[in-house]
């Protein structure tokens, strides 16, 4: 691997540095991130690791940064507590998992790009007063309009994104279950090529004032497949669900969230099925089979 990546001064503020396992693993997490996009081939089928995301495993981030494996487990926990680092339920696997470090734009920008494939000094044997400006000022008198262009579009994407973020997990319906940031962010960049920011925000009122409480998660809402954006948009947004009294769970109407719930699992690692538990929806964590049906898993 080639390049350097930013370690900005204010983690020292950040209580992990006073952690030396979990700060070691953090910055093992950055090195190893994409700066770009790649697609690998998985069970003869393409994966794209996006930017800011890597595959590994414990015994291999282990034996990579030294440390015990418990001593990894422990660390991975704490960043994910602390939303520094996500694992992917979704496109993770038995034989690896998929971890992306949380708001890695606003770490890495784009305005490096140039330095991160040519400058390969390590930042140690510069000059102090040099090692927060990498780049001096005659590159950037050199640096084109069409960067300057492509710099500004990600920042821009990141900051509105960041707004709309904050607007959404801050509504009092939300706030228990918001959804999965970087999933709803990659659905958000997705409506963007075809909806402006302003639209999505209109879409967003609406939604949660028809929907209330009974509102999806954030990347459920977002992904482009489901279209409620656009439905919320031309003034056709779903109606609310009916609230049903669910103490006591009807069979048949929980039949296919078992199964869905009992093939789910079984793809899953026991360190995965807590997470999963609580993307549930609450009338399901309510119904006896499928609590059972975790607990036999953990």
């Amino acid at each position: 691997m080639e390049g350097y990546i930013k370690l900005h001064r204010k983690i020292l503020d950040n209580g992990i540095f006073r952690k030396p396992n979990v700060s070691h693993l953090f910055n093992y997490c950055l090195l190893r991130a994409n700066w770009s996009d790649k697609t690998i081939v998985w069970n003869s089928q393409p994966l794209v690791v996006e930017r800011g995301s890597f595959i590994t495993g414990r015994k291999q981030i282990a034996q990579d940064t030294g440390l015990s494996e418990q001593n990894v487990r422990s660390a991975l926990k704490t960043l994910e507590h602390f939303s520094m680092v996500q694992k992917s339920t979704s496109k993770s696997t038995i034989k690896f998992s998929y971890l992306t470090v949380c708001n890695y734009h606003s770490y890495q920008h784009f305005d490096d790009e140039g330095n991160q494939q040519t400058n390969q000094q390590p930042t140690s044997n510069q000059p102090t007063s040099n090692q927060q400006a990498t780049t001096d000022k005659k590159n950037k008198t050199n640096n084109t309009k069409n960067t300057n262009k492509k710099t500004n579009i990600a920042s821009g994407y990141s900051d509105v994104f960041e707004k709309w973020w904050g607007y959404w997990r801050d509504d009092p319906n939300t706030r228990k279950n918001p959804g999965t940031k970087t999933l709803a962010e990659r659905y958000w960049k997705e409506l963007n090529k075809k909806l402006s920011a302003e639209q999505i925000q209109k879409a967003t009122v609406i939604y949660l004032k028809t929907t209330g409480e009974y509102h999806k998660a954030a990347e459920r809402f977002l992904n482009p497949a489901h279209g409620l954006v656009q439905q919320s948009l031309e003034d056709k947004p779903p109606r609310p669900a009916v609230e049903v009294d669910r103490s006591v769970p009807i069979e048949n109407s929980f039949k296919n969230q078992r199964l869905q719930v009992r093939s789910t699992l079984a793809t899953m690692t026991k360190e995965q099925t807590p997470e999963y538990w609580q993307d549930l929806p609450e009338s399901w964590k309510a119904d006896a089979k499928i609590q059972q049906l975790f607990a036999d898993k953990m």
